[in-house]
């Protein structure tokens, strides 16, 4: 399992990195801090040199598969399925990793702090990569899921369907793809019609509901807290709390209801990304 920890550490910190740079110097900068921490981090609970390269890779296809400059692929999902993997195959022979043995353990054990007697240091370093992942990390894999959740077609032109009106224009004016209208592009048996221009439109949920990068990392790691201390009560609460908050801009919704969908669609993922973390935690404390 300290392997999981070392893993989760080291994609939080690379996103978080690369969230802060641009594009393409901030893929090799995250790449290097993160390879940088995650060899720190294997000295200090004395894992074989060998796990270098393979984290090298892990690292280096995480930020290159969910990359946001260019169009939607499944890329994305495929590190994400290899993510899961990982995690499962951590927990499943995570009994047969020495266990953590180094400078980073004997700090630990020397924190003057009654409350961690009991807590394995295993438990420590998964609550602290799990946090880390549930900034950033977790801000990717939800948006993933939201990209999912667009249908194919539209996420393709940037035009939700809502948006294209009976006269066969978007809400910015512009003639929808692939629909004839005045000064738009007539489609004739004989020739391909030009393609139309890519537009956002401007009341997509996705776009409008962008408190979430700052919101949600926020919100997940309040309710890990609430889980590891054993508060369901207060967790039940922070939950109901948020849907009163958004009700009433779903309630105004004028996307035929795709921004109830993002948002019960990103909420579940979020959370989801919580259990995991927390079931990881329990598995050994």
């Amino acid at each position: 399992m300290i392997l999981a920890a070392l893993l989760l550490l080291a994609l939080g910190i690379a996103d978080l990195v690369r969230s802060r740079l641009p594009y393409p110097r901030a893929i090799w900068i995250a790449t290097a801090a993160a390879v940088l921490v995650f060899l720190l981090a294997a000295d200090g609970v004395g894992l074989d040199w060998w796990w270098a390269p393979i984290a090298v890779v892990a690292i280096s296809g995480w930020l290159a598969a969910t990359r946001e400059d260019t169009p939607a692929h499944r890329t994305g999902y495929w590190a994400l399925g290899a993510l899961a993997v990982a995690l499962v195959a951590a927990v499943v022979f995570g009994p047969a990793v020495a266990p953590p043995v180094g400078f980073v353990v004997d700090w630990y054990d020397s924190l003057p702090y009654s409350g961690l007697i009991a807590v394995p240091f295993t438990a420590f370093a998964l609550t602290v990569g799990g946090t880390l992942f549930l900034f950033e990390s977790s801000n990717v894999i939800v948006r993933l899921a939201l990209r999912g959740e667009r249908s194919a077609p539209d996420a393709a032109a940037g035009v939700t369907s809502s948006a294209v009106s009976a006269s066969g224009f978007t809400s910015s004016g512009v003639t929808a793809p692939g629909v004839s209208g005045p000064g738009g592009p007539r489609r004739r048996w004989w020739r391909r019609a030009p393609p139309a221009p890519v537009v956002a439109d401007v009341r997509t949920p996705f776009t409008e509901l962008k408190g979430g990068r700052f919101i949600g990392p926020l919100e997940r790691v309040f309710l890990l807290a609430l889980v590891l201390t054993g508060q369901f009560t207060a967790l039940a609460a922070v939950i109901a709390a948020k849907g009163i908050v958004r009700f009433p801009e779903i309630s105004k919704d004028e996307t035929g209801g795709s921004k109830a969908e993002y948002f019960l669609v990103g909420s579940f993922a979020s959370w989801a990304l919580v259990v995991v973390v927390a079931t990881l935690i329990a598995l050994v404390s």
